[in-house]
């Protein structure tokens, strides 16, 4: 006897869609930027979400200094994932050395 499984179960909840801005320092070069835009665009294949937009805002000035820095790299992307593979990014990216600062925002 097989047993069917409920539409309404955990496994069915879309994906929510996440705001991600990442700043690096000043002295960080493209090839860094370059690492950690594809290491992000991994993590989310690897959860089976997507990206759906990215941008780069380029160099800007910082209202104050981040770790004596006074300007920082913007990175943009609009993302789709679960919120389990949002967390285990959200630790790739704090343990990352060249990233300076990075904001999530579910949108």
């Amino acid at each position: 006897m097989t047993v069917a499984r409920p539409e309404t179960s955990w496994y069915n909840i879309p994906m929510s869609t996440y705001e991600l801005t990442i700043l690096f320092g000043e002295k960080t070069d493209k090839k860094e930027v370059e690492r950690v835009t594809k290491l992000v665009e991994a993590a989310v294949k690897k959860a089976k979400g997507e990206v759906n937009k990215q941008e780069s805002w380029g160099e800007k000035h910082l209202a104050y200094p981040i770790k004596k820095q006074a300007t920082a790299t913007y990175e943009h992307f609009v993302l789709s994932l679960d919120t389990a593979a949002q967390v285990e990014l959200d630790k790739v990216l704090h343990l990352d050395e060249a990233v300076l600062r990075y904001m999530f925002v579910r949108a």
